[in-house]
């Protein structure tokens, strides 16, 4: 029997079972949320933006590993970045960062995309 490849990289395991950022963000300025009813995950994303820049970045996800894992490295991705930068912090980005996620799963990094594109929008509403 062949050996088939691992259905996740170790990055992405590594932030399902180690996520960053993890947590709801009381003194968040944009929030994003996305509840996909057809895959029962449902994403929230949390950020804080001072002059212009992602000070903090938090997210709580409900759903399945790659969701999980997805929701932490953009938060990393988003944190410490202009509002510019962390707007190109699309699915592609989230799926690259995390060393690529089996094709069934990529709606999991266009989730927390749309999430994480969401909660920035707000929060530079809000501090513009």
């Amino acid at each position: 029997m062949a050996d088939q490849a691992p259905l996740f990289t170790p990055t992405t395991i590594d932030h399902f079972s180690r996520p960053r950022n993890l947590g709801r963000l009381d003194d968040a300025n944009g929030v994003g949320r996305i509840d996909d009813r057809t895959t029962d995950n449902l994403v929230t994303i949390y950020v804080k933006l001072e002059r212009g820049w992602v000070v903090e970045a938090r997210f709580r996800t409900f759903g399945c590993s790659a969701c999980v894992a997805a929701s932490s490295i953009a938060t990393e991705l988003a944190r410490g970045r202009s509002v510019q930068d962390a707007v190109m912090v699309d699915a592609s980005r989230i799926s690259v960062a995390l060393g690529g996620l089996p094709t069934g799963k990529q709606h999991c990094a266009h989730l927390v995309a749309r999430a994480l594109g969401a909660a920035l929008a707000m929060a530079h509403q809000q501090t513009s």
